[in-house]
């Protein structure tokens, strides 16, 4: 829900179940977060250099962390989720709560670039 609030079309979310990697849909900077967090979500972010060089090439260590930290949440929320058996809401249910709470991919970007802003 989070990713077509902000703006993610379907062409997007399918290229992201098949190999992102060779989508034209998205830029290398995308492709590079999206793999250090797919390594990070498998653990094998550790062992995977040819993922860690293109996250240096493409981000600051200030952004690396701010992407580690944001896919490691999501990574506890969804374990947590997984281990309490948690009752998600429905599907329709959060279609009918977007933009409620006023996340737009600008909104996110400004905040997001705050922390960019003072490391440079």
């Amino acid at each position: 829900m989070l990713g077509q609030a902000l703006g993610l079309k379907d062409e997007e979310f399918d290229a992201l179940k098949g190999d992102f990697r060779a989508s034209p849909l998205f830029t290398d900077r995308e492709k590079a977060a999206i793999a250090w967090s797919e390594a990070m979500t498998l653990n094998t972010a550790k062992r995977d250099n040819k993922v860690w060089d293109a996250l240096r090439k493409e981000f600051s260590d200030a952004e690396i962390v701010e992407i580690s930290l944001a896919c490691s949440m999501f990574n506890m929320i969804n374990r947590l989720n997984d281990s309490f058996r948690t009752e998600l809401e429905s599907t329709e249910y959060n279609q009918r709560q977007r933009g409620a709470v006023g996340v737009t991919r600008k909104t996110l970007e400004e905040y997001a670039c705050v922390v960019c802003k003072q490391n440079k």
